[in-house]
């Protein structure tokens, strides 16, 4: 037998090294994707940037004697008493030759009259006028005499396909907005009470929540007896709230059910309030406990561990009150987004409403179709269902259907949704028919995500709980599932991401680019306009434009659709979080 300390060590600096290489080469990897996505995001934001006329004014030859460069501008910036609207039109010409380097500008006045014509001439000394009135839409000329080439730029002013408020104008962002606290420009509130008591209320709760003080404790714990009462009187308030939205001109308008819809700031208020009253409930509820249990009211550490999920009450409670601030206190006007519909002659004065619209509502409708299902398919395979052949058949199937391209699912829509006849349910091309096909699309990617995450939970979860007499049903539900969310959030992450921006399988279901109204998402139940769009077909529409000016409203509804992902996904990452939070405490 060896003597053990006698044994020579084998050496680790092969894999040591080999872990070093690996590690760094996947941050590589790593900065690298990084790099590219931001050349993408810059590649797409930058249209979104108004540069205003520029061109340039090629050189003169023997057979070219004069080369021309032709202006246009819609609309006036000039008013009826020869007062400028806005920042003035300035051109600027720039041109190398052997005298050296020239810059001239010239101021261009649009009038509200039209065909009212000024060229502009340029040679060897310089060009003819620095001030000159035209009539909008009306085309006029820079004509050049030079050998070199001339380079144009506007520098200020409207850009020529600006709409008649004289916006945008050069080195802007295409899309406009202002922010209003609690008053707009005009004075008015831009709120309504009741909302505004339940968004302070929650925050105030939210702070003594959160970093519960002696005092404050103290205070409460004289109402600790009356929480029901307490609670109740809270809902009160939320269904008061809602009432107070809704609005009714005659006695037709109260046999209409769609009037009793309420608004979104409205929903939120009352939203805020029954938040109120559950966190007021629990905090109550913790101090009776803490009272039973004999301590102090001054132990507030204790008093967060005898409240009952109070880490759950706090996500759901932050994310409204930072919804809510976005839609209460505040007003965001971004015409593009809420007022404007799309303009077929003026791009500057076209918007996204009707796609922005259209897009949340698919997609809402999609997640509530599909996550459920999906999920519930995913706990029935691997739970409950016995590997027979029609199990591993259906695994098959479920696996294909995740990589079958998207225009396959908008034929199945069109066939099953929108069809009327057979097994067609005769939906029409509505946001209901391309809702139930972006959630059918998206049911395989969450089913498979969320079979990795029900295998991922190690099988000592199911023996433990089975061992201390618990149903199949009650280990799913109150051990394994809570276990799996975190890999089923990213699954239907990955499977939200994917659907958000495909365009084919709504084009095949009916989607069109020009709609001037908002869309109904019960259009095919109700009888409705059954018309709609989103906003990844409003951009393939603007791009396949040959005006530039259109491709900067493609840019912009890109970066819109780019933040309503990020949104979305911000939101079910914040969930995952909370769920792997809970399974590391």
């Amino acid at each position: 037998m060896k003597d053990i300390d006698k044994l020579q060590k084998r050496s680790r600096k092969l894999r040591n090294l080999t872990e070093r290489v690996g590690s760094t080469s996947l941050a590589i990897a790593g900065l690298i994707g990084l790099l590219f996505l931001g050349v993408l995001i810059w590649q797409i934001a930058e249209p979104t940037f108004i540069k205003g006329e520029q061109g340039e004014i090629t050189a003169v030859s023997e057979w070219i004697p004069e080369s021309d460069y032709r202006f246009e501008w819609d609309f006036p910036n000039i008013d009826e008493n020869g007062n400028l609207t806005g920042d003035p039109v300035v051109i600027r010409f720039e041109w190398d030759d052997e005298n050296g380097s020239h810059s001239h500008d010239v101021q261009i006045n649009v009038i509200q009259t039209r065909q009212i014509k000024t060229d502009i001439y340029i040679d060897s000394n310089g060009v003819d006028q620095t001030e000159i009135d035209v009539g909008r839409k009306t085309k006029f000329y820079a004509y050049s005499a030079l050998s070199v080439p001339v380079t144009v730029e506007q520098i200020s002013g409207p850009v020529p396909n600006a709409d008649d408020t004289g916006y945008p104008s050069v080195n802007t962002f295409v899309i406009s907005g202002d922010v209003h606290v609690l008053w707009d420009d005009e004075n008015e509130q831009v709120f309504q009470l009741l909302e505004l008591l339940a968004w302070a209320t929650l925050l105030i709760l939210i702070i003594v929540f959160t970093w519960p003080q002696e005092n404050v404790i103290s205070l409460l714990s004289k109402i600790e007896s009356y929480k029901k009462l307490v609670w109740g009187v809270f809902y009160i308030l939320a269904a008061l709230t809602l009432s107070l939205s809704f609005e009714f001109s005659d006695k037709a308008d109260i046999l209409e059910l769609e009037n009793y819809l309420p608004t979104l700031d409205a929903a939120l208020g009352a939203l805020c309030w029954a938040m109120c009253g559950t966190i007021l409930y629990r905090l109550l509820e913790g101090i009776e406990r803490l009272k039973n249990l004999k301590r102090e009211i001054h132990e507030t550490s204790r008093l967060k561990h005898s409240i009952s999920n109070r880490d759950g009450i706090l996500m759901w409670s932050r994310m409204l009150l930072f919804t809510s601030t976005i839609f209460i206190p505040l007003l965001i006007d971004i015409p593009f987004l809420t007022e404007r519909y799309q303009d077929i002659f003026v791009p500057y004065a076209s918007g996204i409403r009707a796609a922005f619209y259209g897009t949340i509502w698919v997609m809402l409708i999609a997640m509530v179709v599909s996550i459920p299902i999906s999920v519930g398919a995913a706990i029935y395979l691997e739970e409950y269902a016995k590997p027979n052949r029609i199990t591993k058949l259906i695994q098959a199937l479920v696996t294909n259907l995740a990589g079958v391209p998207s225009i396959v699912f908008g034929m199945f829509g069109l066939a099953i949704f929108v069809k009327q006849g057979g097994i067609g349910w005769g939906l029409g091309p509505s946001v209901l028919a391309a809702g139930l096909t972006m959630g059918v699309m998206a049911m395989p990617i969450i089913v498979l995500g969320g079979q990795e995450a029900l295998r991922s939970v190690p099988r000592s979860v199911r023996e433990s709980a089975y061992g201390i007499g618990c149903t199949r049903w009650q280990v799913t539900k109150d051990h394994v599932l809570p276990s799996a969310m975190p890999g089923i959030m990213t699954g239907t992450i990955l499977a939200m991401s994917r659907i958000m921006g495909e365009a084919a399988p709504l084009v095949v279901v009916g989607a069109t680019a020009m709609i001037l109204f908002d869309p109904e998402p019960l259009a095919a139940l109700n009888g409705g306009n059954l018309n709609f769009t989103v906003i990844p077909i409003q951009i393939y529409f603007w791009t396949a434009e040959p005006d530039h000016a259109w491709h900067s409203m493609a840019a912009a509804a890109s970066i819109t659709l780019i933040c309503l992902l990020i949104a979305m996904n911000s939101i079910a990452i914040v969930l995952r979080q909370h769920f792997r939070k809970r399974l590391k405490s």
